[in-house]
């Protein structure tokens, strides 16, 4: 009999909770129109590459998207490595949602240090910098095959330089507004356009002896490699790619499968600086 009252009263209680929920009926907020927004993005001195970012809309949380970097904060300072006309996103996030702006900012100079790769990729003018294959420096073996993880240069299968894709053409990067990218040919035409990032810090080791063999990874969007395949598997177009060697003068860049194992075949590209 007692378990029974217990079991009454238990009932009863969830009866009487589940007739009086507890609802949060609080109306969600407006959106800030987007000409309300009180924001604003200028150069920290005159065409200066460090840009001030400021957010003063009441009630409103920020979100920058510089093209190179995110800030959430209501006043930053991001330092671009471009020139020209740069392109600001603006995210206001609002209670009842977000609403998003861009605003340009004019850069005319970089005196503000960036990483030294953007101008090992692209140099420091408006003209940007033309790379191409390496054919002296390399004995003409600037396109091939050797062993992933191991070694710096094709040394396996290599492509003869009559048989060259691409053979006669360039890659132009610049940072005319933004880390751009250019395929040429031998009289300077256009042929493909797009953009490039990198990422100094995916580093790739030697499983044979520990030493580090990447020093990066390169990502090439909307252009193509020259001769940008793997060297058996031409219907593969190759986007990112291993930094072995960055200079001034001089790019090395390997691709091979994620999962490859060490000295498997790995393609190879010798390219310089095209004075």
């Amino acid at each position: 009999m007692k378990r029974f009252y217990i079991f009454a009263i238990a009932l009863l209680t969830l009866a009487v909770c589940g007739c009086d929920p507890i609802i949060d009926d609080r109306q969600m907020g407006g959106i800030v129109p987007q000409e309300k927004l009180d924001i604003s993005v200028t150069n920290l001195t005159e065409g200066s590459n460090a840009i001030v970012l400021e957010n003063k809309t009441p009630h409103t949380g920020s979100y920058w998207d510089t093209g190179i970097c995110i800030s959430t904060r209501r006043c930053d300072t991001i330092v671009m490595p471009y020139v020209g006309d740069v392109e600001i996103k603006f995210t206001g996030l609002c209670d009842g949602g977000q609403v998003t702006t861009t605003h340009k900012v004019h850069i005319t100079k970089i005196d503000h240090p960036v990483q030294k790769e953007w101008t090992l990729f692209a140099g420091s003018s408006t003209e940007g910098k033309k790379w191409t294959w390496n054919i002296n420096g390399t004995a003409g073996a600037v396109y091939g095959t050797a062993g992933w993880l191991t070694q710096f240069a094709p040394e396996w299968d290599v492509k003869p330089l009559d048989e060259l894709e691409d053979r006669d053409c360039s890659l132009v990067f610049d940072l005319n507004g933004g880390a751009n990218v250019s395929k040429v040919d031998a009289s300077g035409r256009v042929i493909e356009k797009g953009t490039f990032s990198f990422d100094m810090g995916v580093t790739k080791a030697n499983p044979d002896d520990g030493l580090q063999w990447s020093i990066g990874q390169i990502t090439l969007n909307g252009v193509s490699m020259l001769s940008g395949h793997p060297y058996y598997d031409s219907g593969t177009k190759v986007t990112t790619f291993e930094i072995l060697k960055l200079t001034d003068n001089e790019m090395v860049l390997c691709y091979n499968t994620p999962d490859a194992d060490a000295w498997t075949d790995a393609t190879f590209w010798m390219l310089c600086r095209k004075q």
